[in-house]
């Protein structure tokens, strides 16, 4: 009889590859037979089902002709052959996977047995290794994000060990043999299931991979090379970063528990919005507020920039709207070409209450124009 794989995913038939990706590791997560409450042969229909609808070119097959499309490498079941054209499990490639799985990382469910990778995998993972990264925001004033300059970032994180400089000993102690890996630097543990046996190889954590432990351990750390500290780090800002950017430092993250690299610190800058300037690409924009005289006549004016105060000129007849440029007194160009530009944009302010003789005055203006 036909399988109907949607009902056994239990997604609708247009579901998207992530939300059949995603139910599929929901449901094999549930149905491990090594699970309490686990059922093999929901595990086996389950899989075979994310065979088929995780496989864009199978799920079209599938679609059209139903599990006819391919019976006879259905009729088995579950095989495993079937995960990788009949090349089995790879679970020393990439992402810990090949063939009929896709993008689909199946060691996500190894980990809730192991705690870690399967068989064939590294000692351990990139992710074992590295530091945690950091993310912080960091507030900047307008002036300080066109012109840049040095920031100092205090941290509240793991950092390596200032007593044992990340030995985990004292100064000057000896080095032994560490009894939980008997000097391997890696501890294996393997367990049988239905699937076969399976074995993760991980880094001692006694000894952080390298086969030996101090005798005497550093009083500050108690050994483990590391510990959380405060750390003040100099930052770099460059000149007009922008606000929502990201700058990267490399190695300023925390320390690794493994003895690996730290992690990065990533800053995501906020500008603080300005009361007189704001931010168009490398232009820096002003609202510039003259009177009626000014804007009929013309006139030399003192203007904030960036830069200082300068004297503008006004010409004759400028109008509420217009765009008085100066140049190079925006913000530096990302492309190396120098300063972008500063443009005050014209207001004209017409006084709500006038004097006599300001009214007659203008009455007589009136009669010229």
């Amino acid at each position: 009889m036909s399988k109907d794989y949607y009902k056994i995913l239990g997604v609708p038939q247009n579901a998207t590859k992530d939300e059949i990706k995603k139910k599929y590791r929901e449901l094999a997560h549930k149905y491990h037979p090594d699970k309490s409450g686990g059922d093999e042969n929901r595990f086996k229909e389950i899989n075979e089902a994310y065979q088929v609808l995780g496989d864009e070119k199978k799920r079209t097959q599938y679609d059209q002709f139903g599990t006819t499309f391919d019976q006879n490498s259905r009729q088995g079941g579950f095989n495993w052959g079937d995960f990788g054209g009949g090349q089995g499990f790879d679970f020393g490639s990439e992402g810990g996977h090949s063939g009929g799985f896709g993008e689909f990382d199946f060691s996500d469910i190894f980990e809730d047995f192991f705690g870690g990778g399967a068989a064939g995998t590294k000692t351990s993972s990139k992710r074992e290794k590295r530091g945690k990264d950091i993310q912080i925001d960091l507030e900047m004033q307008f002036e300080e994000s066109i012109f840049g300059g040095k920031r100092a970032v205090t941290l509240q994180k793991l950092s390596r060990c200032s007593s044992c400089d990340g030995s985990g000993g004292e100064k000057g102690t000896k080095i032994i043999t560490c009894k939980t890996c008997n000097g391997r630097g890696s501890v294996q543990k393997t367990q049988r299931t239905f699937l076969g046996s399976f074995t993760q190889v991980s880094i001692c954590q006694d000894c952080r991979g390298s086969g030996g432990r101090p005798e005497k351990l550093c009083h500050d750390c108690l050994g483990r090379g590391i510990k959380y500290d405060k750390e003040t780090i100099e930052v770099v800002m460059p000149k007009s970063i922008n606000d929502g950017e990201i700058l990267k430092i490399s190695g300023k993250g925390e320390a690794s528990l493994s003895g690996g690299v730290p992690g990065d610190l990533y800053i995501r800058v906020r500008v603080a919005k300005h009361k007189t300037f704001r931010r168009q690409e490398d232009n820096i924009i002003m609202t510039l507020p003259i009177n009626i005289a000014q804007s009929a006549l013309g006139d030399t004016i003192e203007v904030a920039t960036l830069d200082g105060n300068i004297n503008l000129k006004i010409p004759e007849g400028t109008q509420g709207g217009d765009i008085l440029k100066i140049r190079g007194r925006g913000a530096w160009s990302k492309s190396g070409y120098g300063r972008g530009d500063m443009l005050a944009e014209i207001k004209v302010e017409i006084p709500k209450k006038l004097s006599k003789k300001a009214k007659d005055l203008l009455n007589e203006l009136k009669k010229e124009i």
